[in-house]
């Protein structure tokens, strides 16, 4: 293996490490949110446009769960890929740059998209006091 391609797969690793972690994150983040949002369903109720911005918010961390579990689907594939062209000494062939660069954008959207909802579901509920049974 040429030190080029070794230095591919070491950045390609280090970089798909960051994204787990990312990823992961995400879906714990979104979990703990939910159980937040279910607090501040009963305390919108009387708010029909607060009400709908919380079943807004539910749906967008529904919709990053589901997108959690297919990119952390999409990156598994992509490292057996890279683990078997290690073993046929075929590293980082169009095929996978393709496949890493595709993946790299979809992070790119979807770090870029999770930050805004999370600034926006932040900014929603620093707007309420604190309900009681989060205290």
């Amino acid at each position: 293996m040429t030190t080029s391609k070794t230095y591919q797969l070491n950045h390609a690793h280090f970089e798909h490490k960051l994204w787990r972690n990312k990823i992961e994150t995400v879906a714990q983040e979104s979990t703990f949110f939910l159980k937040i949002l279910d607090e501040y369903k009963i305390i919108t109720l009387s708010n029909s446009k607060n009400s709908l911005l919380v079943a807004e918010f539910v749906n967008q961390f529904h919709h990053y769960q589901r997108l959690t579990k297919r990119l952390l689907l999409e990156l598994t594939t992509i490292e057996k890929e890279l683990a078997q062209g290690v073993l046929d000494d075929n590293i980082f062939d169009n095929e996978q740059k393709k496949d890493h660069q595709y993946l790299n954008e979809e992070m790119k959207y979807f770090e870029f998209d999770y930050r805004e909802t999370k600034t926006k579901f932040r900014d929603f509920i620093a707007s309420y006091k604190t309900p009681a049974t989060l205290n």
